[in-house]
């Protein structure tokens, strides 16, 4: 992904089997509001640690999904017991979102192997999925060839897939390539004209290209869809500094820097600039 200064790509949510039938209420709940309890109810709490503020996080998921299960107790309360190969399919998809976000890729890849092998009559979608995360695992992980391989696949399985395209964009740009960056980027934006980073990713790869006027409309763009970016006024302000425009640079620099982003504003006064707004 854009490194340099942009956003980081949204974090792929699985959504396989029991995961996408799970009730929306459930999953739009409040912060501070507990999951059901029982046993049946043992993927949904561990969902709820990794998607809610209100949760424990990745450790306190993996914790819930080693714990002994206890299907006869689950059965009792009339919950199901977790023993289906779709109950099995979604707790190896959490498994492979906390891996993930504890950075323990190798893990996430095998996890998320073993899920492909047990569920291969995955929808497109969920398969799309599936070999998305894997390849930003294996990306992490420095096999990027391989990483290219299942992005595409994915995109083979479903064209419009925007974690897929994101992520195949993001990739583009690590390795240097700015313009297959912008594009990857643009077919996003094709799918999703308001996805804030992928806005602000195609700004920073235009800004690579020195199309710094192109990148400042991104960048606009990206701060009337959210005005409280920080990272979209702090690339605004380098774009603008590229393109000559020192008081616009301060000015958005001045501006993320009252959202809690300090560090361009702080490096254009140690070199001069934007001590008097100017």
């Amino acid at each position: 992904m854009p490194q340099r200064r942009a956003a980081p790509a949204l974090a792929v949510l699985l959504c396989l089997g029991l995961l996408c039938a799970w009730p929306s209420g459930l999953l739009a709940a409040s912060a501070a509001q507990a999951p059901p309890a029982g046993q049946g109810s043992r993927l949904v709490l561990a969902a709820f640690h990794l998607r809610h503020e209100g949760g424990g996080g990745p450790l306190a998921a993996l914790e819930v999904l080693d714990a002994p299960r206890g299907g006869v107790e689950a059965a009792a309360d009339g919950a199901p017991a977790d023993d289906t190969p779709a109950d099995e399919a979604g707790e190896l998809a959490l498994r492979a979102l906390a891996y993930r976000q504890l950075g323990r890729n190798a893990e996430a890849v095998a996890a998320l192997n073993r899920l492909m092998l047990l569920r291969r009559d995955l929808p497109p979608a969920a398969l799309a999925d599936a070999f998305t995360e894997r390849g930003q695992a294996l990306g992490a992980l420095g096999h990027q060839a391989r990483a290219a391989e299942d992005f595409a696949a994915a995109l083979a399985l479903a064209p419009r897939h925007v974690p897929a395209l994101m992520a195949r964009a993001d990739q583009a740009f690590a390795l240097g390539q700015a313009g297959e960056a912008e594009a990857g980027y643009s077919l996003v934006l094709q799918a999703e004209p308001e996805n804030v980073p992928a806005r602000i990713n195609r700004g920073v790869a235009l800004d690579e290209q020195g199309r710094y006027q192109e990148a400042i409309a991104d960048f606009t763009r990206a701060l009337e869809l959210e005005p409280d970016s920080a990272v979209a006024l702090a690339n605004r302000g380098v774009s603008r500094s590229q393109a000559g425009d020192m008081v616009g640079m301060c000015a958005d620099y001045a501006s993320a820097c009252r959202l809690g982003a300090c560090h361009r504003l702080g490096a254009a006064q140690a070199m001069g600039y934007c001590r008097d707004g100017r």
